[in-house]
Parts: C-alpha cells; structure tokens; sequence
C-alpha cells in the first residue's frame, strides 16, 4: 500500500486560518568630578578608587543608553520655538545592516519632547503642538566598487509591518546634516558613489499617542532595503536589516537586555506575537544535497508563541492550551548555473514517523531573499506552527526538504527532496 500525505486536520485548519489573515491583512495595504579640596590618607583614596571602578563596572553597560542633557540636534528647538526635553540617548545602539558591502548604520539616537512649539511646525504631529522627535546619526558607506541606488528608508514598527512611523531625511533636519544634500552627488539623491562614506541626521516625528503606543507593543527598529545598481531599481536587493527592539527608556532597556535572540521569523519581525523560548540548537550543520544545492540545517528554535493584541485572531483555532513554533535556520549554497527559488518550497514536517504531516507556514517566514542566485548562498527559515496541548505529546520530528519549484509552477531537479532529523 503507498505511503499517502494525510495532514492533521487540526493543525491544518489552524494553518490556513493564519494564511487567510495574514493575506488579508497585506491585501489591505511605514558632568565633570569635583576634586575634593581637603587632604585624603592614602587608605581612604585607595577604598574609594576600588569603590569607584566596581561602581563604573557595574553602571557601564547602562551608560550608552542612559538619559542624557546634551542635544543630539539643536535645530528641533530652533525651528520649532518649543520647549525641547530629553527622554532618552543611545550612544551605542549598534543597529547595522550590511548589504554585500553596502553599509548603514545608526550610531546614536535620541528622543525628545517638544511642546509648545510653533503653528507653522504642527502638520507632523497631527497639527497638535506637541509630539516627540527622534533623531538618528546615521552613515551610510559605499564598501562596493561601483555606484549604487539606495532611498535610505527606515521605520519604526509598532503593532505590526503595516503599522510604523517612517524615517525623514529633511523634516528637523539642518541642511548641513541632510544626507542627500551632503553626499557627492548632489542631482541624483539616492546615488551613492563607489568608496563613499557619509554620516548625517535622519528623524522620526511621533504624535503623544504614538509615543504613547510604544508602551503597549515591543517596538522595532528596521532599515530598509531596496539597494540597486541602476536607477531603475530592477533587480534591486529588498532584504532588510534584522528587526531591532528599539529601546525608548531605561526600564525597558532593562526588561530588554539578556532577551534570547529569536530567529527573524515574521512572527517576530512583524510583530504576530512574543515569544518564549522552550528549547534551541545552534551549530547542527547537518549538509544534504540536491543537484549542486547544497541545504544545511544549521539551527532549530522552538518557541511558545504568544499573539499580540493586533494578531490574536489569527491564532483563534488553535485552542486554548496555546501555540508552539518550530523556526528552522538553513543555509542555501546554490553552486548550480541558474537561480533556485526558496520562497515557494514544498517542504513538510513528518511527526513521530507521519502521525501527523505539517506545512511549513509561509505566511510567518521571511519574505526575502526570494531566491538564491547562481553560485550565491542564502538562509531560509521554515516556520511549523503546532496546538500546545499537541506539541507536547510529540516525539520526533523529520523535516522533508523541498522540492525546489521554479517561476513557471514546475518542480526543479525533478522533485528531488531531502530529509532532515530534527532536533527535539
């Protein structure tokens, strides 16, 4: 008798709901020390140097994102006549985004309030006359040896990919720190000279209920891509940076620091919902090959999955006992002549020896890279999504890799697949 592919009615039906949604969802779419004056023993000055550098030892990981007086960019009070206070500074937010050596990165922000500001500076905040700004040192260096295109977009992401306050390149701006007015070539704005390194301002203009709204999601710092040779933008790079949890006050620095790092799975990108890590393994590197392509299982996280308030109902019938996704990190090595498609794979998870046959969820996977090129290598992450209260009862998981499908529908390498024992 031969073998037939039976998916679990349940975990299916939950599949598809998050399908629907997450498609409808897109259908519907951015100060100086004081020297003290009195004589000290030689006792008292060596206590107080040690207390001293355990005190600075202790505060150092603090000190780039404390709150700070200093204004990172004078011209919000000049141009707006209001009352400028600072909230918060990071000094070393070491958000990057190298893009085969094309580079951005943000060396610093701050965020401030502004209030009572002028009539004429209201329009971004809702026309109310009071908001917040946050302004952002970025550089951006041309590492390549030809000229290339790149918008400089940036966003922070509130509840979800569709819901975001966009970067600005001029609003706040001095002229002088504009990085379109400051780079070589001043007639084409989004041209970046080969060897080029340039550092301006960018902001970010928020209404009080926006800076209000951080509060109730976990905010994402992205940096677009977009980058092209041509100014045409065909065949343009649409990978973003990873999504960085952007870090708006001490507390939730600290909430924040020692955070497992998830996968960049659009469970966690755009925010679908938090996580809690239940088991992880790195440096697996288990190779199998179809036709030149090299696939490597390189990780594995499973996580139990808890929805945001803007994406529960996408989670609805996976009952009540909650939801579990497995986030597989592989690596493509495409040593063939032509590009290999990764975005519409057919793999599939066999359960405890095909008790149950699960999909991998495209919707939670990572939209780009979409394809591998010839002789290039890439990363994929498959995403299986299982009910909690089933999850648990489960044993062993091999991952079916592939097939391969080209542009045209068609199985490439004819259907040929791979398969993976997972980690459980």
């Amino acid at each position: 008798m031969g073998k037939t592919k039976v998916l679990s009615a349940t975990i299916l039906s939950a599949a598809m709901l998050l399908l629907a949604a997450c498609g409808n969802e897109e259908e519907a779419s951015g100060s100086p020390e004081k020297k003290d004056s009195k004589a000290k023993t030689e006792e008292t000055t060596a206590k107080e140097t040690t207390e001293k550098a355990d005190e600075e030892t202790n505060t150092s990981a603090e000190e780039s994102t404390s709150e700070s007086g200093e204004i990172l960019n004078p011209n919000i009070a000049e141009e707006t006549e209001g009352n400028v206070e600072v909230v918060y500074t990071n000094k070393e937010p070491k958000l990057t985004h190298d893009m085969n050596g094309f580079k951005v990165s943000v060396d610093e922000y701050q965020i401030v309030k502004v209030t009572d500001m002028n009539e004429d500076s209201k329009i971004p905040f809702d026309d109310q006359n009071n908001g917040y700004v946050v302004s952002t040192k970025v550089t951006i260096e041309n590492g390549t040896k030809k000229p290339m295109y790149y918008n400089n977009n940036h966003k922070i992401q509130l509840s979800n990919d569709f819901d975001y306050i966009p970067s600005d390149w001029k609003t706040l701006v001095p002229e002088d720190q504009q990085i379109n007015k400051i780079k070589k070539n001043k007639d084409q704005v989004s041209l970046f000279e080969a060897g080029e390194k340039v550092t301006g301002l960018m902001s970010f203009t928020l209404t009080d209920a926006e800076f209000e709204k951080l509060k109730t999601v976990k905010p994402k710092y992205i940096i677009e891509g977009g980058l092209a040779d041509n100014d045409q933008y065909k065949n343009s790079n649409p990978q973003q940076s990873p999504a960085y949890d952007f870090i708006y006050g001490d507390e939730q620095a600290k909430q924040t620091a020692g955070q497992p790092q998830f996968y960049q799975d659009r469970l966690t990108t755009d925010n679908m919902a938090d996580k809690k890590m239940i088991f992880e393994k790195s440096g697996i590197n288990d190779t199998q090959e179809i036709d030149k392509v090299k696939i490597t299982v390189e990780g594995v996280q499973y996580t139990e999955v808890i929805p945001t308030e803007a994406n529960k109902a996408s989670f609805s019938n996976f009952g009540d006992s909650g939801v579990v996704a497995l986030t597989v990190k592989l690596n493509i090595d495409n040593q063939t002549t032509k590009p290999v498609s990764i975005w519409n794979l057919g793999t599939i998870l066999s359960v405890d020896d095909n008790r149950a046959r699960v999909l991998s969820e495209g919707m939670a996977e990572p939209r780009d890279p979409k394809e591998i090129a010839a002789g290039q290598k890439g990363e994929k992450l498959h995403v299986f999504l299982f009910r909690k209260d089933e999850f648990e009862i489960y044993k062993k998981f091999d991952m079916e890799f592939g097939p391969f499908v080209g542009t045209d529908g068609k199985d490439q390498f004819k259907g040929k697949k791979v398969t993976f024992s997972l980690p459980r």
